[in-house]
């Protein structure tokens, strides 16, 4: 906008070079200003544009993780403090990777609803934020090279488009190594994959893998007699180190782990 500004003043305080200039080449510079600088905010006012979302606002997400995700003391400090780092990073060095674990109903899914709703007006239902679920839309091992080469190809061509794309995956402890070992390129420290920058993408892994293990140690906080807001992080990474890639869905793709506990 401030371009647009500067260049009809100069054409404003220098009259005699536009009269040399041609009437067509005059109303394409202008039309250039104008649909470079001008009609992209216009546009977004009225509709969602990738980063055009408000600032993430660490109160506003704090509030939304204490007034709607309870007994997830863990969770809730681990996601603002990644999340809301990540966010205000200009030049993160990678992705950003969330891995969450628990039984069915803790609050995974709520997790990721409220991860989505603080980035993107829309949500879940936001163009730039993409779910997979793992019996839904990879339901056969037999496809499994085709089901990766059109997950290599979404997450491109969205993050091409994007670069603040958020990918969900659910069911996690369902899906073929192959297909997480097809999402890893995509996690680590490279400033370019095939001339896309990831870096400002965030993914989110949601896992039933270690809850078992997960309530063991709640288990043994009640019963010695300790708060469970007494947990620590430290005592759950020992539990889902063991476990929580313990199945036959194993592959290399290890995303940093936050837990989320069951409410006992």
């Amino acid at each position: 906008m401030k371009l647009g500004r500067a260049a009809l003043g100069l054409l404003l305080l220098a009259p005699l070079a536009v009269r040399a200039v041609e009437p067509i080449s005059l109303g394409l510079a202008l039309a250039g200003v104008l649909t470079g600088y001008i009609y992209p905010r216009l546009y977004c006012l009225f509709t969602e544009c990738c980063g055009q979302k408000r600032s993430l606002s660490r109160e506003a997400l704090q509030k939304d993780l204490d007034s709607k995700l309870f007994g997830q003391h863990l969770a809730k400090k681990v996601i603002l403090n990644a999340l809301f780092g990540f966010i205000s990073n200009p030049k993160p060095k990678k992705p950003l990777t969330l891995s969450l674990h628990g039984w069915t109903g803790t609050g995974k899914n709520f997790v990721s609803k409220i991860i989505a709703e603080n980035i993107y007006e829309g949500g879940l239902n936001s163009d730039y934020v993409h779910l997979f679920v793992a019996t839904l839309h990879f339901p056969h091992a037999s496809n499994i090279t085709l089901y990766k080469d059109q997950l290599q190809l979404w997450i491109r061509g969205n993050v091409s488009a994007c670069g603040r794309s958020i990918f969900i995956f659910d069911e996690m402890d369902k899906m073929h190594a192959g297909l997480i070992d097809a999402i890893k390129p995509f996690l680590d420290y490279y400033d370019h994959v095939d001339g896309v920058s990831y870096q400002k993408a965030i993914f989110i892994f949601l896992s039933n893998a270690g809850a078992e293990r997960i309530t063991d140690v709640a288990l043994d906080f009640w019963r010695s007699g300790k708060q469970r807001e007494e947990i620590k992080l430290k005592d759950m990474e020992p539990a889902l180190s063991v476990s929580a890639f313990n199945n036959k869905n194993k592959s290399k793709c290890r995303p940093e782990a936050l837990k989320l506990t069951r409410t006992l």
